[in-house]
């Protein structure tokens, strides 16, 4: 079954690392990446571009609304994200629980990908 990580963190904090420490960081990301591949679990997944970037597009009714930026209610942004495709939801936590997001104060948002329910699927 396919998981989607999606890595939160603060991209301020981040920015405020030295360059040993980035560095320190890009490297411990690597070696995950490394550690997924070689369990044959890793699908996809891709560093994101920062969040000032983004483009926003809401519904409202009767309107759609189209802004540039996050502008989201959270200190910690959506910085990347994993596709795993393991046999459930535990192993899926467990790469989560070895994401080298979490040692600088990140999160990891663990969610089954494709989960149509059967009666609308077909």
């Amino acid at each position: 079954m396919e998981y989607m990580l999606l890595l939160h963190g603060d991209e301020s904090a981040y920015a405020s690392m030295s360059e040993a420490e980035q560095k320190g960081a890009f490297e411990a990301f690597m070696a995950y990446n490394k550690e997924l591949a070689a369990a044959g679990v890793l699908r996809g997944g891709s560093e994101l571009a920062p969040s000032p970037t983004a483009t926003v597009v809401r519904g409202r009714v009767g309107d759609v609304l189209v802004t540039e930026g996050p502008f989201t209610e959270s200190r910690e942004q959506i910085g990347g994200y994993y596709v795993l495709d393991v046999p459930g939801r535990d192993e899926a936590v467990a790469w989560a629980k070895r994401c080298p997001i979490l040692f600088g104060g990140g999160a990891v948002e663990v969610r089954a990908v494709g989960t149509v329910p059967e009666e609308l699927g077909s």
